[in-house]
């Protein structure tokens, strides 16, 4: 359908056989990379999430063309093998995230030398007041998110804040950040989407409706232009909620900053896990309180730091396979 709405002169797919498109058609990674590194494209936009197309992205990014990026997976992977700084490296990567996006905006324009801390939002999902528990949520009750309409996956990991756990790897790996100055706040509302705390107590902040037209529209054009979509009413807004993630509450979200904290490898073993433990929750395998004990023990294991394409890839596999295995263990003991 969309294909035949927008009639863009490539469309991808490996299930495109047999079906009639208005456009040429790419079904497999290898077309599709060679279209994406071609002279004709100037910029690209990233949605994929976990390890699809790794390889490609590194190498488009490598080619200077303008990338924006939607995938923290993507970004976790690439951090993990080069090392923080992303943004230093590839001045033409832009952000989609709406939180690294509202830092992104805010440290171009900031002395990096006098920042003292930099926060990133979560509005705390469909169970930050969650009373009964975890065992009994349902992947219909995961995927109610209150404020954003977003993919199961991030859904699913926004429902138990692994999704702000990932996105303070990718703040570490993107704007060359130490951990210990990056912190998360509970913001209810979705409005206050980044704040950048300043040495001398002054607080800057983006703010702006969950709605992330806006972000991708900034994101694209150089210049602030005119929309047609919803703008803040403060008035109507009347008050503003802040607070931090509860310990208890949101064990994935402590877990991702542990991995990020074990060094490199972590984040991508991480990453691999939580891929498996999602699918397998959707599909009704484990519950919703299984995903963090799955979690932690698979970052009980030793890993090194990638040094390659492949070794990255391996590890975010090992994290999957890792991950099942507990799976198919506690399906036995049931």
């Amino acid at each position: 359908n969309q294909a035949t709405s927008f009639r863009p002169r490539y469309v991808y797919s490996p299930h495109l056989e047999g079906l009639s498109v208005p456009c040429h058609t790419l079904t497999s990674c290898e077309e599709l990379e060679a279209v994406l590194l071609s002279d004709e494209v100037e910029g690209v936009f990233f949605a994929a999430s976990g390890i699809a197309f790794f390889e490609t992205f590194l190498k488009l990014l490598r080619t200077g063309k303008t990338t924006w990026v939607g995938s923290k997976e993507l970004l976790i992977l690439a951090g993990d093998l080069e090392g923080s700084g992303l943004l230093l490296r590839y001045p033409h990567l832009i952000p989609l995230d709406s939180e690294h996006n509202a830092l992104w905006q805010m440290l171009r324009l900031l002395p990096r030398e006098e920042i003292a801390k930099v926060y990133i939002t979560a509005s705390g999902g469909p169970f930050y007041e969650w009373q009964g528990s975890f065992t009994d949520v349902t992947p219909e009750m995961a995927l109610a998110h209150p404020n954003w309409k977003m993919g199961t996956k991030i859904t699913v990991d926004s429902a138990n804040l692994v999704n702000k756990g990932l996105e303070v790897m990718e703040a570490f790996f993107l704007f060359d950040i130490p951990q210990e100055k990056i912190d998360v706040l509970i913001q209810r509302e979705s409005v206050v989407h980044a704040l950048v705390e300043m040495k001398d107590g002054f607080v800057f902040g983006v703010f702006a409706p969950p709605d992330m037209r806006l972000v991708i529209q900034n994101a694209i054009s150089p210049r602030r232009l005119e929309h047609p979509f919803q703008r803040l009413r403060f008035a109507e807004l009347r008050t503003l909620h802040f607070d931090y993630p509860v310990p208890q509450r949101f064990q994935g979200f402590y877990l991702a900053l542990y991995a990020l904290s074990r060094g490199q490898g972590y984040p991508t073993l991480f990453c691999g896990a939580d891929e498996a433990c999602v699918h397998h929750f959707l599909t009704r395998n484990i519950s919703f309180e299984d995903i963090p004990s799955i979690l932690e023990q698979v970052l009980d294991h030793d890993v090194s730091p990638p040094r390659s394409v492949s070794e990255v890839q391996r590890l975010f596999q090992l994290g999957f396979s890792q991950a099942e295995a507990l799976i198919r263990q506690r399906s036995i003991l049931r």
